[in-house]
């Protein structure tokens, strides 16, 4: 009989691996309470772990974690501005405030720098990924399986390496009660059990506030009607909110809606605001422009009975005068687009990633016809299908699409079946027009056919021959949305973001002033810039202006390790007329000589 073994192992290690397949429920520490309990019982029996061989949290890459990111760009933007307002509150009790992903990934980071060592050791960083089945009880992973606010208190963490920590957290809830992220407080101190209760008050006031960001930005295009217990709509926290076409149809609900409202979910999905209660239970009512877009943000008191109804109000306010988009050069696409949308013809919007492509998307539907619905061809079947239903029953509402090629071909079925004989005006976003090339793309060629229509290629940021005038543009639209007033911009910064080539686009352009803005008082310096921006332009004087497109090749060059043939593609230009540049900036003394 032939024997085999593997190298380093050992009776102890045998031992080890029996223990941690054999381990018995008994092992449960006592006294913990009941949801930590039923949290260490999966650990042990369904997720098979031991708390002295758990794992360190996964870490995603920078590739993985950037494309997160701009995955969930939406809920990171309506939860920033709350994360930095908890963390100063509670810093220094708090060594970290964070948002996590429904996939359980640290999406936004507030740390004392004091206490990072500490936190690298135990694992917590941007980017680590804590769900139950992997790292055992913890905030976020547990969080993610019971839906609910709670706390671990140190040694209720299954893994012993979290054993000093302590971790509040309260779910956030986005479209149709689905879970969108979870919000953490944690602490390397030891916190007392009315401590504790205090915090988690706090927490869970916090992440009903980023709800409420986040339904607002959601659904910027509808009707907002804001439900309140006691009359009180002070505390975004306190509210409940609809989102309702107009038509008083109920499009879109937060998660607590419908227990205020004394109905069930399935009740509220597609059914008119009439439907749902009598005319005669408005307590009180009155219409505020709450967005953009400039829609009716209806406020009702819930009496005793529920609360309140818009049956007899008409359609919503035009949207008003909006800022005018970051790249003057979407201002012309927008307007050529949009003559084309209003006599019917298919939009396809095409670019690489990070160009605007989904805010001119969106910017077009709301001058198109006031009323949009953005179908997402990679979310569930469930969503598709209850988004398509709102549909047939609404008209004139604009249709954006993304991601169509991920749609599955029974939803590819019944969008053709709802866009038959309909008038939708319709705008598909894909990188590529390629894309939706159906021997390519696994589309119905029948919904090809409704798709196509006039292609607009957004272009990339690095060819914009007003790169001072488009960043100005950016810093003023981050510092609206920030609540402040533009800052001014020194010289030095100015240069040094005009010089950049831009690989991730107006996105990334967005993120680095949304960074310089949050740490800048009055004036954006150097110093508040991306460190990466700064290294990639420090070897030249990228101050004179005459030296502007030298400093820009260079940093192209540079960022793709002197490939002539990418930096070329990401300059917009020919490979010969790159050649041709670098060649007389040579001769000149403006490049080094290789």
């Amino acid at each position: 009989m032939t024997t085999m073994s593997v190298a380093g192992e050992g009776p102890g290690m045998l031992s080890d691996i029996h223990r941690m397949r054999t381990l018995p429920l008994t092992e449960i520490p006592e006294g913990l309470p009941a949801m930590v309990e039923g949290s260490w019982r999966r650990c042990l029996g369904t997720h098979r772990l031991s708390p002295d061989f758990t794992r360190r949290a996964d870490v995603l890459s920078y590739g993985e974690l950037r494309e997160t990111l701009d995955q969930e760009e939406l809920l990171i933007r309506s939860a920033t501005a709350e994360i930095d307002r908890l963390f100063r509150r509670l810093a220094p009790d708090a060594c970290t405030v964070s948002l996590a992903s429904a996939q359980g990934v640290k999406l936004l980071f507030r740390c004392d720098p004091y206490h990072m060592d500490d936190l690298k050791r135990a694992g917590v960083l941007p980017g680590s990924i804590w769900v139950e089945d992997m790292q055992g009880t913890n905030g976020i992973g547990t969080c993610l399986l019971e839906r609910r606010p709670l706390s671990i208190v140190g040694d209720e963490h299954f893994n012993r390496a979290l054993s000093g920590i302590t971790c509040t957290v309260a779910p956030i809830f986005g479209s149709h009660g689905l879970l969108a992220g979870v919000l953490n407080i944690s602490s390397l101190d030891k916190i007392g059990a009315q401590a504790v209760r205090l915090l988690s008050d706090v927490v869970n006031r916090s992440a009903r506030r980023i709800e409420t960001q986040l339904f607002q930005r959601r659904n910027s295009g509808h009707r907002l009607v804001s439900l309140s217990a006691d009359g009180d709509f002070a505390d975004a926290a306190a509210l409940s909110m609809l989102a309702l076409d107009d038509f008083g149809l109920i499009v879109d609900f937060t998660h607590d809606a419908p227990m205020m409202l004394r109905r069930t979910a399935d009740e509220l999905r597609t059914a008119r605001l009439d439907q749902i209660v009598e005319p005669d239970a408005v307590h009180g009512v009155r219409s505020e422009p709450v967005t953009p877009a400039g829609a009716g943000h209806l406020r009702m008191a819930a009496l005793s009975q529920a609360a309140a109804a818009i049956s007899d109000h008409g359609p919503a306010a035009p949207p008003e005068s909006e800022a005018p988009l970051s790249d003057p050069r979407l201002d012309e696409i927008l307007q050529q687009a949009l003559g084309l949308a209003l006599r019917q013809l298919p939009l396809m919007l095409t670019g690489e990633t990070g160009t605007g492509k989904t805010t001119l998307a969106l910017r077009l539907a709301r001058l198109v016809s006031g009323d949009f619905l953005m179908l997402e061809g990679g979310a569930a079947d469930e969503i598709t299908r209850l988004k398509l239903d709102t549909l047939r029953a609404r008209p004139s509402c604009t249709l954006v699409l993304d991601q169509i090629d991920e749609m599955s071909i029974p939803m590819q079925r019944s969008l053709v079946q709802v866009l038959e004989g309909a008038q939708h005006p319709l705008i598909t976003i894909t990188s590529s027009a390629k894309n939706l090339q159906p021997e390519l793309a696994g589309l119905r060629p029948d919904l090809i056919h409704r798709l196509n229509g006039a292609a607009f290629t957004l272009p990339p940021l690095r060819s914009t021959p007003e790169p001072e005038k488009v960043i100005l543009r950016a810093l003023a639209e981050e510092a609206r949305l920030a609540g402040r007033a533009a800052p001014h911009i020194s010289g030095e910064a100015l240069a040094i973001l005009s010089c950049h080539h831009w690989p991730g686009n107006l996105r990334e352009l967005h993120f680095a002033l949304r960074r310089a803005i949050a740490l800048a008082e009055n004036t954006v310096t150097v110093a508040n810039l991306p460190a990466r921006l700064i290294e990639l332009s420090e070897t030249h004087d990228v101050l004179a202006r005459s030296k502007y497109e030298t400093a820009r090749i260079e940093t192209a060059l540079r960022y793709h390790k002197g490939n002539v043939m990418e930096t070329a593609r990401y300059l917009g230009i020919s490979r010969a007329t790159l050649y041709r540049k670098m060649q007389g900036k040579r001769s000149n003394g403006l490049i080094d000589k290789p």
